[in-house]
């Protein structure tokens, strides 16, 4: 062969080469440049895979530093939830994470719950597969067990939200305004029962916990003469009874508030005119609806649908 076709030859393999070398650094650069590409890589692998108990959508870049968590544990398929969820996370503010408990493990495509998941302000966690939450049994024996406290670890208050309930953005008052008690809720009317409604509560998580650790709910509800008793029957008057009975065991008493004190963080069958929240409020306090109307217009996004 001649030395022209071998120059030729070789300057054909060069431009070659360089032409790959320049294809490549584009497909690079452009694919650095899809920022939001990491997310939907992440995204379809949790939808594609059988979510384990724990596990969250989203890891976080480090441990948890805020004092206090909200958290809601909710496995319907509610078409309110991700407006609720973005609403609460709004009145709450940045230092108060929201914790979302759920067997639903497909990622919405709203962009606005995106945003908290990547802002860290909202934190998705799988359900153990053996939980279902059929009726009020069922929904009290979750809560009297420690799983789900110890996944909040190491928040010192947990406010714990149903689909059901929502945060007036009219009221002055704030979750942080009544870290000092251990539990607070919506007062309880005499014929309901006594202490606080747990659908919309602040808690002091190691307390929960330690009652959790001495007692038992499960036993004492299966040899409970009357299972209808509402201290045995549903977990959050469980707690405030086992919260009063802690200096006949040694313990310090709990911080409970008074009533007066109590409503003005949740309504739910005791009325009050401004609370800082609702729970089943179109239930409770049908004939007052004009009232909540203009001071919470918000509760229509919470769900009427209740559990049992």
């Amino acid at each position: 062969m001649a030395p022209h076709a071998h120059q030729s030859r070789r300057s054909i393999l060069c431009a070659v080469a360089l032409l790959s070398v320049i294809t490549l650094y584009v497909l690079w650069a452009s694919f650095e440049s899809l920022p939001e590409l990491s997310f939907h890589v992440r995204s379809c692998k949790t939808a594609s895979a059988s979510p384990q108990p724990g596990n969250s959508t989203y890891s976080a870049t480090g441990p948890l530093t805020t004092t206090n968590v909200a958290a809601i544990i909710e496995n319907r398929p509610i078409d309110r939830l991700v407006p609720l969820l973005v609403h609460f996370s709004s009145v709450l503010g940045p230092n108060w994470p929201i914790f979302l408990f759920t067997s639903q493990y497909v990622i919405p495509s709203s962009a606005a719950f995106k945003r908290l998941i990547d802002e860290e302000r909202l934190i998705v966690r799988f359900l153990p597969s053996t939980v279902d939450f059929n009726d009020r049994l069922d929904v009290s024996g979750f809560l009297t067990k420690p799983w789900v406290w110890e996944q909040l670890a190491p928040a010192g208050h947990v406010l714990i939200f149903q689909a059901d309930s929502i945060l007036c953005s009219n009221s002055p008052l704030k979750v942080d305004d009544f870290l000092q008690y251990d539990f607070v809720g919506a007062p309880i009317a005499e014929s309901y029962g006594r202490g606080y409604n747990g659908g919309l509560s602040l808690r002091n998580r190691s307390m929960i916990l330690d009652i959790i650790h001495d007692m038992d709910w499960r036993s004492e509800f299966d040899y409970a003469e009357n299972k209808q008793e509402q201290s045995v029957e549903f977990e959050d008057q469980w707690f405030y009874k086992m919260m009063e009975q802690l200096p006949d065991r040694g313990k310090s008493a709990a911080r409970l508030p008074s009533k007066e004190v109590a409503m003005t963080f949740s309504v739910e069958t005791v009325w009050y005119g401004e609370p800082m929240g609702y729970h089943q409020v179109t239930r409770w306090q049908s004939d007052k609806i004009d009232q909540v109307d203009a001071w919470c217009p918000e509760h229509r996004m919470a769900t009427s649908t209740v559990i049992g």
